[in-house]
């Protein structure tokens, strides 16, 4: 068994989410796409690995994951010009192989754990906890071509609405992802 190394950092402050930052619609919402039988079962097995991987299986329940009231984009930087690339991230790869794609949040012992997968490389730029800035650490981050963009993160305290913005590689838009009725346990 190959023994996997988890990337901690120490707690930081996040700047306060920006509430009336220029929202762009999602992908998602715009296709109203409905995940299949197969690719809900796909999510739920990957979540169940990551969270293995962080020894966290044993004190967080995919049964008890909570799901945000709201998700949509936002401009993150929306006066500077967006960065340029030399490749698109989606080139070359295969068109049968689908990633993972999902954001769940759980909440215990006055702590709040942050799971999400997507195809690029994924991280926490802001978040509030009741229009509170609220601190938090990574507790696994990954990107592979093939396994995609992989990340757990806690936060500390409690409360009732979590809004976090979760940024996709080298983005200016973040996802902005609302969690309401959080009670920790």
């Amino acid at each position: 068994m190959q023994r996997i190394s988890v990337m901690n950092t120490s707690y930081e402050k996040l700047p306060l989410v920006d509430l009336n930052a220029s929202k762009a619609e999602s992908h998602r919402s715009r296709a109203v796409k409905v995940p299949t039988e197969e690719s809900v079962e796909q999510d739920q097995k990957d979540a169940e690995g990551i969270m293995n991987l962080t020894g966290l299986d044993k004190s967080v329940s995919l049964d008890n994951k909570i799901e945000a009231r709201e998700k949509y984009m936002i401009e993150t930087r929306p006066n500077q010009s967006k960065s340029h690339t030399s490749r698109n991230p989606g080139m070359g790869m295969k068109v049968n192989m689908r990633k993972p794609h999902y954001t769940f949040l759980f909440a215990s012992d006055n702590k709040m754990v942050f799971q999400a997968a997507c195809c690029l490389p994924l991280k926490v730029i802001a978040a509030s906890l009741d229009a509170d800035i609220v601190s938090g650490r990574v507790l696994y981050c990954t990107h592979s071509e093939n396994e995609g963009g992989k990340l757990v993160y806690e936060f500390q305290g409690g409360g009732s609405e979590l809004i976090i913005d979760v940024r996709r590689g080298e983005s200016t838009k973040a996802q902005r992802l609302i969690f309401n009725e959080i009670a920790c346990s």
